[in-house]
């Protein structure tokens, strides 16, 4: 990550804060019912398509083929196994904050200058972790999907060249960050 972060760096630009997440549980209070909720359904559907395929195939004397409902299962239940590579995906990143920009590195470094952050705040989850939020639809995103904007990426596509989403989740150093960003960005 060092050498990505160096070779990201513009030439003028210095590093004034450096940080992970917190230590997290993968399934935390926060978390928990969406990938409850995420599995039942692709385990309800499951089985409703497998009924439907067994009386399908019973009706039109086909041979079932007991690999279908499994391709089946593992197909509905990927919004399930999101919820643990999120979090799989965050223990691996690296924030970064330098004198122009927000960093994220993780496979790839992904940038937010701070002249495009018109508006960001501190959000709080269930489980007491504070994520930096910055942008409309991040600051209106609900705890449980900070996590995947803070993996997925930033966007700017609200037509006014601002940021619309950008997250550093649960960062450990909270006061290090926060004192590093006084003045930089708009915190409400």
């Amino acid at each position: 990550m060092d050498e990505m972060l160096k070779a990201g760096l513009q030439s003028d630009e210095q590093i004034l804060w450096r940080g992970k997440a917190d230590a997290f549980t993968t399934l935390d209070k926060t978390h928990k019912k969406k990938f409850t909720i995420c599995a039942c359904i692709g385990l309800l559907i499951t089985i409703l398509v497998t009924i439907g395929y067994i009386t399908t195939a019973q009706h039109s004397d086909m041979k079932i083929k007991p690999y279908v409902p499994l391709i089946v299962l593992l197909l509905c239940e990927i919004p399930a196994f999101n919820v643990l590579g999120d979090a799989s995906k965050l223990r691996k990143m690296e924030y970064v904050v330098t004198d122009q920009r927000l960093l994220v590195l993780r496979d790839s470094l992904r940038a937010m200058p701070f002249s495009a952050i018109h508006e960001a705040s501190f959000g709080t989850d269930a489980d007491g972790h504070v994520s930096l939020l910055c942008g409309k639809e991040a600051m209106s995103a609900k705890p449980d999907k900070w996590r995947e904007i803070c993996v997925v990426g930033q966007t700017t596509s609200d037509g006014s060249n601002g940021c619309t989403r950008f997250v550093f989740y649960a960062p450990a150093d909270l006061n290090g960050l926060k004192a590093v960003l006084k003045g930089r960005i708009p915190i409400t």
